[in-house]
């Protein structure tokens, strides 16, 4: 893909915008789950993990529901994005403890599947 246009999409709202398409689409997520859009409904450890992913321009996503919560992060990966085509999401899914769980690259093919590539 050419830098200009991968660096647009890089942009934080853009990215969030890929992420929850991520979330909601790679079979992570419960289907009776909410998005949670206000840090402060969070616990304090994931307060924490928020302020750093947003300190450091990486979108973040969090949902629930009565069982639990899943926090993502994401940042674009330029080399990753090139190699492929097509947007490569660098991923984080975090523990309620603020701990990280998985961490992988993932990117969305021409039908809007999203699949892990094994080079992260």
């Amino acid at each position: 893909m050419e830098t200009v246009r991968l660096r647009k999409i890089q942009q934080p709202s853009r990215v969030e915008r890929l992420l929850e398409a991520f979330a909601e689409s790679a079979n992570i997520l419960p289907p009776d789950c909410y998005r949670i859009r206000d840090v402060r409904a969070l616990s304090t450890p994931l307060q924490r993990l928020v302020d750093q992913a947003t300190h450091r321009k990486h979108a973040w996503g969090c949902w629930t529901d009565d069982k639990g919560i899943w926090v993502f992060t994401a940042e674009m990966s330029l080399p990753l994005s090139r190699k492929h085509g097509s947007p490569v999401l660098l991923v984080n899914q975090y523990r309620e403890d603020g701990e990280l769980k998985h961490s992988g690259a993932w990117g969305a093919d021409t039908e809007g599947k999203w699949r892990r590539y094994p080079e992260a």
